[in-house]
This record gives structure tokens, sequence and C-alpha cells, in this order.
């Protein structure tokens, strides 16, 4: 009795383990590679797009939502972006992408050409899915691209020497590694026509304290930005400064 209730036992969480097989999926993929790379080439597209077509880096969103629904023979079904508008799974905490910016997006997923794989169980045998993702557009590159007399830092491209010059002057010392301080400090600041700074928004910091330091390290950079030029008046130039810091 006691050997035929163990059977029954093994018959029914083998069969219960089946089952969780068959759930599990695998995403769709784009040219055999994995969505973030996706991704990645949309974001790029996009910015050469709007660099070529002169589209205006201020009519662009910098962060877009798509949910993209694959069939199962790869095509896509549906396109639909999602912002702070939308509702259920197309809820995200942005707001709602520019039209110039779909265009752009559009015309981008139609430069790249490629080819949806269907997402699959654990059998190989595919299924319809849908894939939400965040895209990035670099509005800041599109900008001084488009601008004759870009934003400098000290004479050059403020994306290598002022992250470089940052580096070495913000104090990420003990005051926040033994505390286990670390992560992503996202700051968006201005730099006045005059050459002033003003602190525009902390977007993401894992503390205050190193908040604190970061925003010390750039208005001590004052003097040393050349800003940007439309026909030859300063103008008021955002910048966005983004760093990952981690305890190694």
């Amino acid at each position: 009795m006691k050997n035929r209730l163990l059977s029954i036992l093994f018959v029914l969480l083998a069969g219960t383990g089946a089952v969780f097989a068959q759930s599990e999926v695998t995403p769709p993929a784009f040219n055999g590679a994995v969505i973030r790379v996706f991704m990645t080439r949309m974001a790029a597209t996009v910015e050469r797009i709007a660099i070529e077509q002169q589209i205006p880096a201020d009519s662009i969103s910098p962060v877009v939502g798509i949910a993209l629904q694959i069939d199962k023979a790869g095509n896509v079904a549906e396109w639909r972006y999602m912002d702070n508008t939308q509702e259920g799974r197309d809820h995200a905490e942005f707001a709602p992408a520019t039209a110039a910016t779909r265009r752009a997006m559009e015309k981008a997923y139609d430069r790249l050409g490629g080819t949806w794989s269907p997402a699959t169980l654990a059998d190989g045998s595919p299924v319809s899915y849908t894939s939400r993702m965040t895209i990035r557009i670099p509005v800041e590159k599109i900008r001084r691209a488009q601008d004759a007399d870009p934003l400098l830092f000290m004479g050059e491209n403020p994306d290598e020497n002022f992250h470089a010059w940052a580096k070495m002057r913000v104090r990420y010392d003990g005051r926040f590694t033994e505390k286990g301080v670390e992560g992503v400090v996202h700051v968006r600041f201005y730099i006045e026509p005059d050459g002033r700074i003003a602190i525009g928004e902390v977007v993401q910091s894992p503390d205050e304290r190193l908040t604190k330091e970061v925003l010390r390290v750039i208005r001590s950079s004052k003097g040393k930005w050349t800003p940007r030029k439309v026909r030859g008046v300063p103008q008021r130039t955002a910048y966005e400064y983004r760093v990952n810091y981690h305890n190694n």
C-alpha cells in the first residue's frame, strides 16, 4: 500500500514538472539576437535619422516605451506605446512619446529591416508573446551633432573630458564604501549663457550625502564650460551627468 501511494505521488509530481516545463517561455529574438540588442540598435538608428533629417532635438522624447506583440509566425501583430496615460501593463512612469519621436521610431524600425523569431515553449512550440521595452534615445548627442557651436567643457566634448574631470574630484571614499553606498547618480544641470551652473534635477541617487558630493563637484566646474551657440548667441544648455558608483 505504501509503495502504491509513493508511485502515485511520483506520477503526480512528474506531471506537475511537465506543466512547469511547458510554461517556461524563451522570448522572441530579432535577427537572432536578444531583445536588448534590438533596443540598442533602435536607439542608435533613431539618433542617425534625427541627425540626417534635422529633426529638432527638443522635439524628441528621451525615453520611449513600446510593447510589441510577436505572433507565432514571428510577425509584429501589434505595436503599442507605453506611457503614463496608459493602464495595466502598458502603464509606464514617463510622458507619451512626441509625434516626431513616433515617426522617427517607426522609420528606424523599417530601416533595421530585420526579422523576428517567435517565442517558444520548452518543447520548441512557438507562442504569441508581448515584449515590453524601454528605449533611451540619446537626445543630447543629437543636439550636439545638430549644433554648429556645441556645448564644450574646457574646449572639448564634455562626454569625454567632463566625466574624467569629475571622476577625479568626487570623493567617493570610506564615508560611502564602508556603509555600502553604491549605485547610479544621475543629475540634470544647466550651463547658463554667462557660464554659470544651475542644478536642474537629481534624477536618481542612492544616497543624499553622495548627491551633495556630486553636486559640489558639478558646481565647481563653473567657468570651464562654453555654452552652445545659435547664430553666435550663447544659449542656456542642458547637460546630464550619469555615473555608477560601486565599491570594488
